[in-house]
């Protein structure tokens, strides 16, 4: 089946294994909804690293379960950012979610050259998702932010980030 709708991605990652989901930061209500939603869903569990008195008084406010979340205490912006990592390199998390860390904070820590997550000379990227209602499939586009001007190794690995993901969707 070939997944043209992002409807389609979700139930297909339902049928699939729950991912552990680690929230970096995880101090804010959109992190939090959006954590909630696919904990929900049924496609994650979720830890949310950050300030656990902040979190707990943020899912009060949604009227969210806090318990339905592992939290991990760490109050200081950058050493959540840290945590987060090290519990993805621990191996357990699969997934790592930028909260309301800072980004220059969370790229510091996803770059770390000792506890980091990516091995030496490896390109970081990111991969964009988009449906348009007007368009029969749907559009991937690579690297919107992440590398300002990639040189052509940097473009190539993109280029294959890209075109595994098209296939596998």
């Amino acid at each position: 089946m070939s997944v043209t709708k992002l409807d389609q991605l979700v139930e297909l990652v339902k049928s699939k294994p729950k991912k552990r989901l680690i929230a970096a930061f995880a101090n804010d209500e959109h992190t939090i909804e959006a954590a909630n939603e696919a904990v929900d869903l049924g496609i994650v569990d979720a830890t949310l690293v950050g300030d656990e008195s902040r979190i707990q008084e943020v899912c009060n406010h949604l009227k969210i379960d806090c318990k339905k979340f592992k939290i991990v205490q760490e109050a200081d912006e950058m050493k959540a950012a840290s945590k987060a990592v090290a519990l993805i390199n621990e191996g357990q998390g699969d997934v790592l979610m930028k909260g309301l860390v800072s980004t220059d904070k969370y790229m510091r820590a996803i770059l770390h050259k000792e506890n980091g997550l990516c091995p030496p000379k490896a390109v970081l990227t990111h991969i964009a998702v988009f449906e348009n209602p007007a368009y029969h499939k749907l559009i991937i586009a690579g690297d919107c932010a992440i590398l300002p001007k990639p040189d052509l190794k940097q473009k190539e690995a993109i280029l294959n980030y890209l075109v595994q993901t098209s296939k596998a969707l």
